[in-house]
């Protein structure tokens, strides 16, 4: 298994090095496009869209440890495709989803002609309701993540007090969105329904999905984690080269005893967060009890450090960090988004303790 592991990240690596342009990536992003379409289908042949979906649907089987490794690179790169909503937290559902759908939607999230993302907002679940033999699903769900690149929304549904978790193909009639471009160069987007359903699409009945919002809520708290990490990293390079480059006083700023203190202290923070990133999704690959506050752990650490490391980079580039062009201010922008998904970095915090006094108690 690590071996795959390491075959996954080593391909992922010379491909997005050699082949995810920054200034290509923001060209993109500026003209309004959700994705870059050549970069979709390389991750599609890579084989990347199938990494945490079961080998009974076509996927690879691993775990959370391979794709840390996949969720750092793509805050190092500033990736802006949806693979890691697709293939990890929509995979993380129908892991468990026994739905007539569920093949179909593993195939074509596997081939890449569907991308798919998972509500894990705080809003009210979607209203399903039953009249005779037609059932019709309503409700809006606010700042969805990946909602503007998305052709199918994954989603929980209430009917009374019976709860499942739903498909929507969201070109169908009744599904409208409307669109924006976050801070960070992803597209989100408000999504409302009001639109007829059959029960195919009904991916995980009530028992079946009992625990599925913690479980993709870990998820998501540790894909989080990990790829702050890779923007910590990718800022602290960037500023490590910069200073070697830009001379004051007749020698570089690498030379200077303070600043050398400064990117120490980055560094430091880099790797206190990664270990603790790593280390939760080995806790939740083995299932251990600890998993939870790991995650948790590593989901606070990583906020509070990657905004100080990516702010310290740009304090120490100065004025040309703040430019569009430059991509170190770029990771600021999207450390600040990622202290507030899945979950505010506060509540992250709150349940944390929560759970420490429990577990003391």
């Amino acid at each position: 298994m690590s071996d795959e592991r390491d075959l996954l990240r080593d391909s992922a690596e010379h491909y997005l090095r050699d082949a995810y342009d920054f200034a290509a990536r923001q060209g993109v992003a500026d003209s309004g496009n959700p994705v870059d379409e050549t970069h979709w289908q390389a991750f599609t042949d890579m084989g990347w869209t199938a990494i945490t979906l079961p080998e009974t649907l076509g996927g690879l089987g691993l775990g959370m440890s391979a794709a840390a490794s996949l969720a750092e690179l793509w805050g190092y790169h500033l990736v802006r495709e949806p693979l890691l909503e697709s293939a990890v937290l929509a995979g993380g559902v129908l892991a468990r989803a026994t739905g007539a759908a569920t093949e179909q939607l593993a195939a074509g999230i596997i081939d890449g002609s569907v991308r798919a993302t998972v509500s894990l907002g705080s809003h009210s679940p979607l209203t399903l309701t039953t009249k005779g033999k037609e059932k019709s699903l309503t409700g809006r769900l606010e700042f969805v993540t990946a909602g503007g690149s998305a052709t199918h929304l994954i989603a929980e549904a209430v009917e009374g007090a019976r709860s499942c978790w739903v498909v929507v193909d969201l070109s169908a009639t009744g599904a409208t969105r409307h669109c924006f471009m976050n801070h960070d160069g992803r597209m989100g987007a408000h999504i409302a329904l009001d639109t007829l359903i059959g029960d195919e699409v009904i991916l995980v009945a009530e028992d079946a999905g009992a625990g599925i919002r913690g479980d993709l809520l870990q998820r998501a708290l540790l894909l989080a984690a990990n790829e702050s990490v890779g923007l910590m990293q990718g800022a602290l390079d960037l500023t490590v080269d910069y200073t070697k480059q830009r001379e004051q006083f007749g020698q570089p700023l690498s030379g200077f005893q303070a600043l050398q203190h400064r990117m120490s202290d980055m560094l430091i923070q880099t790797e206190l967060t990664r270990s603790l990133a790593l280390a939760a999704c080995s806790a939740y690959d083995a299932g251990r009890p600890d998993a939870v506050q790991l995650g948790l752990a590593a989901k606070a650490k990583a906020d509070s450090a990657a905004r100080r490391v990516t702010q310290e980079a740009i304090q120490l580039h100065g004025g040309i960090a703040t430019t569009n062009e430059y991509r170190v201010g770029h990771y600021f922008k999207r450390a600040t988004l990622l202290e507030s998904w899945p979950l505010h970095r506060d509540a992250v915090i709150e349940q944390f303790v929560e759970r420490h006094r429990g577990m003391a108690s």
